[in-house]
């Protein structure tokens, strides 16, 4: 089975301090060396403390931020190689889902009983 999309290497890397003149003193590594696939009819969750890159992944893989480097593949196209017509028509066939934790965890659960239920 093909891949419907597959992320090498992908890194964000943001500005933190600039000098007078521009340049970058130090950065914040939002994302640092990712990589994975996900093939057709195949879902992905995305679980993580708070801060640790979940959303600018999901944001990465739409191209919504450009990555400092690495590569996103969607159905064979890379995302940096389209034009601005044909990633947005691409992303509509993308989409991200959050999910509050608070509304979907049962406080009155066990961990056990949580992860036990859909199986």
């Amino acid at each position: 089975m093909a891949d419907l999309v597959k992320v090498e290497h992908i890194r964000k890397f943001f500005p933190v301090n600039r000098t007078l003149f521009g340049r970058v003193l130090t950065n914040v590594q939002a994302v640092d060396d990712v990589s994975f696939s996900i093939g057709e009819g195949e879902t992905l969750g995305l679980v993580g403390e708070s801060g640790c890159g979940k959303t600018t992944i999901g944001r990465l893989i739409l191209h919504l931020l450009e990555p400092t480097s690495g590569e996103v593949v969607f159905e064979g196209q890379k995302l940096s190689a389209l034009s601005p017509k044909n990633l947005r028509q691409m992303r509509r066939q993308m989409q991200i889902i959050f999910q509050d934790p608070y509304s979907s965890l049962n406080p009155r659960m066990t961990v056990e009983q949580i992860i036990g239920e859909p199986l």
